[in-house]
């Protein structure tokens, strides 16, 4: 976010409340043994240089496995997966983005004729909605109290007036955030570009993206489970927060056995599975906004992808110009217009499902490399317990990436000194020496 320090902490590895927060110094051990009062469960963090070697490399604490009386506790490793939340929206666009050089559709296309229904905000019906929009969450869609819509029903259903996923038309933001002028953070813009994916390539989200992405890359990760080995989910790391005196997990304490795919059908159909699924109807089912699994190795590769402009080793994923156009803002924030949503300062510049630091050091700021931060683009993931990362260096090439299970969530997280991000992850990038 091999050198780590598994050996240290033994096999009966002490863990502790989440509280005020990490201490200072010996690396990450800090952010997880009890006397320096951080206590989170597991970290892992990946530094790699300008020449692209490895300059930090380092798991500390613990994962869990299991639930109820199963539970069990062992070593967390850089191999072990995890789902990564919002970094999922980063990993997609590279998806998409190969259908945009292969021809399938433009960036500025309205995407209502490939999902073939009528996509518009209802205060704006004649502002086409764009896959750029979509992609750097200007297109004036939210996500409802109720998302995502499970297994069983169509995200059309979201969008239709009289239809019980309508809620009032809680899918839209304000009639005074008009589209492709105001950011408002949504998960929803990407299940509709998960469903232009199988619109546009014929193929089910999970299995395009583990055929065009992943399996191209030599990586053993994947949607909601979608195409990953056994040998890797038998490795899986619960996403835990701590709750009533132990360590709880959110989600993946149980993994389906290879090759299923999990997936959260309607409450009145339980029965629903993955192959009940018809293509093209629901973007929610295979969770493209964070249901990527994958290990902090993992995302060390994609990393390292993007910064050498789309290739990694051998094998090209995307042109130079493409990865340019992802990483360049579409939308910043100006204070004297308050044209969007930071989330506390922490987004002040998106690209194309690219977060763009402007450098910003202060409490609302995006500064959690320092002052240098401006030269940083890539992506925060946080659901459930869990907090990551996965970023690189416009400028010479540097990448970190770094995994945080077991904090206690938005609220009681402990502030950071230099930005809006949390102590834990100012502490994360300050270890691997990038700050």
């Amino acid at each position: 976010m091999i050198d780590r320090r598994e050996a240290l902490l033994g096999g009966a590895m002490a863990v502790t409340r989440p509280s005020a927060g990490p201490g200072s110094g010996r690396g990450l051990l800090a952010l997880v043994e009890p006397s320096t009062g951080a206590g989170v469960l597991g970290v892992a963090v990946i530094a790699r240089g300008a020449d692209g070697r490895v300059q930090f490399a380092e798991a500390a604490g613990a994962a869990v496995t299991g639930a109820g009386a199963a539970q069990r506790e062992r070593p967390f490793t850089l191999e072990d997966p995890v789902r990564v939340a919002s970094i999922s929206k980063l990993v997609l666009m590279a998806g998409f983005m190969s259908l945009v050089e292969r021809g399938a559709i433009r960036m500025e296309d309205d995407v209502s004729g490939p999902l073939n229904f009528r996509l518009r905000h209802p205060a704006f019906p004649e502002v086409e909605i764009t896959p750029a929009m979509l992609a750097s969450h200007t297109s004036g869609l939210r996500d409802s109290p109720n998302y995502p819509l499970p297994l069983g029903r169509r995200l059309v259903e979201a969008f239709t007036p009289g239809s019980s996923a309508y809620e009032n038309g809680a899918w839209f933001a304000a009639a005074n955030q008009p589209p492709a002028r105001f950011f408002t953070y949504g998960n929803v813009n990407f299940a509709v570009l998960a469903q232009l994916i199988e619109r546009l390539s014929g193929e089910r989200f999970d299995r395009f993206m583990s055929r065009r992405v992943f399996q191209p890359l030599g990586l053993d990760c994947g949607y909601n489970w979608s195409g990953v080995s056994q040998a890797k989910r038998d490795r899986a790391s619960a996403v835990c927060r701590w709750e009533n005196g132990a360590w709880t997990p959110g989600v993946d304490a149980e993994v389906p056995p290879a090759p299923g795919v999990r997936v959260l059908a309607a409450p009145e159909r339980p029965d629903l599975q993955a192959a009940d699924y018809r293509l093209g109807e629901n973007g929610w089912v295979f969770s493209p906004q964070g249901g990527l699994r994958a290990s902090a190795r993992d995302l060390d590769a994609l990393a390292r992808l993007f910064a050498a402009g789309g290739r990694l080793g051998r094998k090209r994923l995307l042109s130079p110009s493409t990865v340019r156009r992802m990483q360049t803002p579409l939308w910043s924030y100006d204070p004297q217009r308050a044209n969007g949503d930071t989330d506390r300062g922490l987004m002040r510049a998106y690209g194309m499902s690219v977060q763009a630091l402007t450098g910003r050091v202060a409490p609302d700021g995006d500064g959690l490399f320092g002052p240098g931060s401006g030269d940083w683009r890539g992506h925060l993931g946080q659901a459930y317990g869990l907090l990551a990362g996965l970023w690189w260096n416009i400028r010479d090439g540097r990448t970190l990436v770094y995994v945080i299970n077991g904090t206690p969530g938005e609220a009681a997280s402990p502030p950071g000194r230099r930005s809006a991000f949390t102590a834990w992850e100012e502490a994360a990038v300050a270890a691997a020496g990038a700050a």
